[in-house]
């Protein structure tokens, strides 16, 4: 027989600041919606898609041998919690504060929360 409400001996970490070191925590906004928490309970922000610029994490070899593909160039969802200047599509952002607390993991896809974000500014030689 299985243990039953397992949930109160696992814990799932989402380790965000590996995250925002291998890509360097530069993101170009692919689309922008206002975000609203359906409870109340978290601050307005955005809901974003934002493209990852750079991917340096080393993912090691798949079972043939081969280098795993890194995330350059692919996009992903975040809220952050925060808005505090206007974005828009094509802004290149740092995300800051990572909230643990309201941030989970469904089915392998993460849903990640921020407290905040700062504009930041790429020249266009460096931008994709």
């Amino acid at each position: 027989m299985a243990l039953i409400n397992t949930f109160a001996f696992t814990e799932i970490v989402i380790k965000a600041d590996t995250i925002l070191k291998a890509t360097g925590n530069k993101f170009k906004i692919v689309s922008v919606r206002e975000y609203t928490d359906k409870h109340g309970k978290l601050p307005d922000g955005y809901s974003l898609t934002l493209k990852v610029l750079q991917d340096t994490y080393d993912y090691g070899l798949d079972k043939n041998g081969n280098p795993r593909e890194n995330n350059e160039d692919q996009n992903f969802d975040v809220t952050v919690l925060s808005n505090h200047t206007k974005l828009k599509k094509g802004d290149y952002i740092a995300l800051k504060d990572f909230n643990a607390e309201n941030s989970y993991f469904i089915d392998f896809n993460l849903i990640l929360r921020f407290n905040n974000y700062e504009k930041i500014n790429i020249a266009k030689e460096n931008a994709r």
